[in-house]
């Protein structure tokens, strides 16, 4: 592979800005400066052009999200990014008779977007209520999207083999297998306890997203055959569905 290009600092910057006030809202440059460990000075000559371009507004001192991004969604006429609604989700979840997880790739990071049937335990919810970044290469939903998605630029298949070769190697052994049997296994990958399992959601031509079918892990060799029944329920489901959307 060719060597990684440098990644453009501002597109970075302002990136992160974008997802600490709308993690937060109602910050202080200041603050916002703080939470992106850059100084105040360019944080502020970012945050004016923000505001000025609507993606950001500025009351009392204070910055929350603007109107720009649901402006271009409307000009864009987007539907949701994983072209599956939760009435959807949901029916599905009843159909695999498990929980499941609704995750999309952003960048080089899974973000789950919805759940549907019974609640996990804290500590394993949480990244999906709070639409927490997960690591694209550890998670299911991740190796699946990776190995059936829109190709990522050689430059950050690059940087995602700098930051996790272990990772990497392992998705690159699987990748055939995932293409082959369109589904990607986590066992433990991302977390010690949790396994899952992701099958694709196929719109049109395309795989936006990924459902995913999750449990806890008893030990390394576990192999629940729970879930793997859930999944292919799931799988099932997911045929039926795309053969009455074509």
């Amino acid at each position: 592979m060719a060597p990684a290009p440098p990644r453009h600092r501002t597109v970075a910057r302002v990136d992160r800005i974008l997802e600490v006030v709308a993690r937060n809202h109602r910050l202080t440059l200041s603050q916002i400066a703080h939470a992106t460990q850059a100084p105040v000075s360019s944080t502020k000559d970012l945050l004016d052009e923000l505001t000025a371009c609507g993606y950001l507004v500025c009351r009392a001192k204070r910055y929350e999200p603007g109107p720009r991004p649901f402006v271009l969604g409307l000009v864009g006429e987007w539907a949701s990014p994983a072209g599956i609604d939760h009435a959807e989700l949901a029916r599905l979840s009843e159909a695999a008779r498990a929980p499941l997880l609704l995750a999309v790739l952003a960048g080089t990071q899974v973000y789950y977007l919805d759940h549907a049937g019974p609640r996990a335990p804290k500590r394993l919810q949480d990244p999906v209520d709070q639409h927490q970044p997960r690591p694209v290469l550890r998670t299911a939903a991740g190796r699946l999207l990776l190995a059936l998605g829109a190709p990522l630029a050689s430059h950050v298949l690059v940087g995602l083999k700098d930051s996790d070769p272990a990772g990497f190697a392992s998705f690159e052994q699987e990748l055939p297998a995932i293409r082959r049997a369109r589904l990607a296994r986590s066992d433990g990958l991302a977390d010690p306890d949790i396994r899952a399992i992701a099958v694709p959601v196929q719109v049109g031509d395309h795989v936006p997203a990924a459902v995913v079918v999750t449990g806890r892990r008893r030990g390394t060799n576990d192999r629940s055959l729970a879930l793997d029944a859930a999944t292919r329920r799931l799988a099932t489901a997911m045929r039926a569905r795309n053969e009455g959307a074509t």
